[in-house]
C-alpha cells in the first residue's frame, strides 16, 4: 500500500490515472514548467499534453509495486495556498539511472506555487520517508545546468553537486552534461537532528 505523507502545508498522496487532467492543467500546459521537464517538445497540443501526462503518471506509479517507492501527488493542505486537496505538482523517487547511485528524485510544481518553499517542504518529507528503508543508503538527482532554482532546492535539502553526467541522452540532445547531486542517508539523518 502506498502511504500518504503530511507536512505543515502539503499532503503527498498516491498518484492515480484520475490525476491526468490536473497534471495537464498544472504541469503539461504550462511551457514555463515544461521547459525543464522531459518530453517538453511533445506538449504543444492538448492531445500531446494528455499523452505525456498519462505517461508520467504511469511511470510514476509503476515503481511502487516493483521497488517499494515511487512518486506522489503534491496537494494543498493549508487553505492559504488554495483549495484544500488541490493537485499542485508531484515529487518522489524513480528507479536509479546510475548504478549504485540510489533512487532518483523527481519533482515539478505548478508555477503559481514557485518561490514559497513548497518543493523543499515536499522533498524533505520524501527523504524522511525513504531513508527509513535500510536498503536505501543514497538518493540522487539531476537537473539542467541552467535550472538554478532546481539546483538551489537540491542544495537546501542537503544534496551535494558531485559531478556532471550525460544522462537521458542529454549531450546527444544538445543539452550538454547535467549536474548530478546526491545525498547519503547518514549525512541526511545527521543534518535533520541538528
Amino acid at each position: 500500500m502506498i502511504p500518504s505523507l503530511k507536512t505543515k502545508r502539503l499532503t503527498l498522496r498516491p498518484l492515480s490515472i484520475s490525476d491526468q487532467d490536473a497534471m495537464v492543467d498544472i504541469i503539461m500546459s504550462d511551457m514555463d514548467v515544461m521547459y525543464w521537464l522531459p518530453y517538453s517538445d511533445a506538449v504543444s497540443t492538448i492531445e500531446g499534453q494528455q499523452e505525456v501526462a498519462l505517461g508520467y503518471i504511469t511511470d510514476f506509479i509503476k515503481p511502487w509495486n516493483e521497488l517499494g517507492f515511487g512518486v506522489w501527488a503534491i496537494c494543498i493542505r493549508d487553505t492559504k495556498l488554495g483549495t484544500l486537496g488541490s493537485f499542485i505538482g508531484y515529487c518522489g523517487f524513480l528507479p536509479e539511472q546510475i548504478k549504485g547511485a540510489g533512487p532518483e528524485i523527481a519533482y515539478a510544481m505548478g508555477k503559481s506555487w514557485w518561490g514559497k518553499g513548497l518543493v523543499t517542504e515536499a522533498l524533505t518529507a520524501c527523504l524522511d520517508w525513504i531513508f527509513i528503508k535500510p536498503e536505501v543508503i543514497c538518493v540522487q538527482a539531476v537537473t539542467d545546468m541552467e535550472n538554478i532554482a532546481s539546483r538551489r532546492v537540491m542544495e537546501k535539502i542537503g544534496m551535494i553537486h558531485e559531478k556532471d553526467v550525460d544522462l537521458y541522452d542529454s549531450v546527444a540532445k544538445g543539452n550538454g552534461l547535467l549536474p548530478f547531486y546526491s545525498i547519503k542517508r547518514e549525512f541526511y539523518l545527521r543534518k535533520r537532528e541538528t
